[in-house]
């Protein structure tokens, strides 16, 4: 009876624990959102045919390139409130402090201004959807402040609602396209709607939730010059920037090389081949977690091992299935205009499970705090120069951006084993 009521304390005080509770309620948005995302490329996707989808597709993609520092920045927030003894006050003082310095370069703004009418042949993009990227992507740099501010805050229910709030918006748009009202236009029309509705709710949730004033206008920059010092920030850093240049880059080659229409294809290709990281990436968290912990060390090598096993079975799993019902998923979910990519659904597959495989020795590398985490940020000048020389069409791209993935796997591996060879005779 005692262990009875022992275990009901304790598992009490664990459901009531803001982690748990907060890791619980980003898992659940993780999926929500993830699932509701593939809805809005289906929609997309069926509604505005190869070209259409291109276009959307390219468009996220340079969102998320230039994005690339501003997410680094949300991750040392979420840190810098994690360590704060009072979050709220750390908060009060790193929002004066930004946006004062948002403030002192307001020419910025100017000079975005200049180059808008010259996206459309740099990026070639449709003009409409080349003339919504500066907006996007200023909504995008305050959203990612907000985001980090309320996880670091632990305002874990109100960081899900909006997450979810946004991504619902932006599906609206998705669905009057796919019942043909609108076309691209009304799909760029909720995308920039959900931009203002989640940056402009972000903004009054963290208001009502730092309620003090803090005397003072700026933040001790020490303190946040001494997170910029610190390794492990710019190595997680340089992490991320590789993994997102190789989860996106492909995709502006081949809209950047290629028709319209050869670079949806392209796009839809990608999405088949990420569906496989989506549905692991939460192992890929928690393989992360698990090796960033000391206490479980002495069993983090026969777990690599085994994780990166179980990868090849759901890789071997998925390449069959992708052969045996691609025609029929294509022909179900998006219809006869992309037909064109049924020949390489298998090779998505390949792709899907060495792009996963690669992150998740990336991320056992990176909570090892070794350099080797770096391999991929350093080989990817050699993907795009390779991607700028080699491929005449879609293919071409598609065989690029697997073998790359596949050459830092072999790399991963062989340091890998190196390590536990040396390790046998220390």
């Amino acid at each position: 009876m005692y262990n009875n009521k022992s275990m009901k304390s304790f598992f009490s005080k664990i459901s009531k624990n803001s982690f748990v509770q907060g890791g619980f309620l980003l898992t659940i948005t993780s999926f929500a959102t993830g699932f509701l995302n593939y809805l809005f490329n289906l929609f997309v996707g069926k509604a505005l045919g190869p070209a259409g989808f291109g276009e959307i597709a390219a468009l996220f993609a340079y969102l998320i390139i230039f994005s690339i520092p501003i997410g680094i920045i949300g991750t040392i927030i979420i840190q810098r409130l994690g360590e704060a003894k009072d979050g709220f006050t750390e908060a009060t003082r790193i929002h004066k402090m930004l946006f004062g310095l948002f403030r002192q370069k307001w020419y910025l703004i100017i000079l975005l201004a200049i180059i808008t009418p010259f996206l459309p042949r740099i990026t070639n993009l449709t003009p409409i959807v080349a003339y919504s990227l500066p907006f996007l992507l200023i909504g995008g740099v305050l959203g990612a402040y907000y985001n980090g501010a309320l996880q670091g805050l632990h305002l874990f229910f109100w960081y899900s609602v909006l997450a979810i709030l946004g991504t619902l918006v932006k599906l609206i748009g998705a669905t009057f396209a796919l019942f043909g009202i609108g076309g691209l236009n009304i799909v760029l029309l909720f995308l920039v709607l959900s931009t203002i509705v989640g940056v402009t709710a972000s903004h009054y949730v963290f208001v009502k939730s730092v309620k003090r004033e803090i005397n003072g206008t700026i933040a001790n920059n020490n303190i946040l010059l001494k997170i910029f010092k610190d390794r492990q920030v710019w190595l997680t850093g340089a992490v991320l920037a590789g993994i997102t240049l190789v989860n996106n880059i492909d995709i502006v080659f081949a809209k950047k090389l290629f028709d319209a229409e050869s670079a949806g294809l392209y796009s839809l290709w990608t999405l088949f081949a990420k569906i496989i990281f989506y549905i692991l990436s939460p192992l890929v968290t928690i393989g992360y977690i698990f090796f960033s912990s000391k206490k479980h060390e002495i069993r983090h090598q026969i777990a690599f091992i085994l994780s990166f096993l179980l990868f090849i079975i759901i890789g071997v799993i998925a390449n069959l299935g992708y052969g045996a019902y691609g025609r029929l998923a294509i022909d179900y979910f998006f219809g006869q205009q992309y037909i064109g990519i049924i020949p390489f659904l298998e090779w998505a597959a390949y792709f899907g499970t060495g792009y996963t495989i690669m992150v998740f020795m990336n991320y056992y590398y990176l909570a090892k705090k070794s350099k080797a985490a770096l391999i991929p940020i350093i080989l990817t000048p050699v993907y795009i120069f390779t991607l700028a020389l080699y491929p005449t069409n879609i293919s071409g791209v598609m065989y690029v951006s697997t073998i790359f993935t596949y050459v830092n796997v072999t790399i991963f591996v062989l340091i890998f084993f190196k390590n536990r060879f040396l390790s046998l005779f220390n």
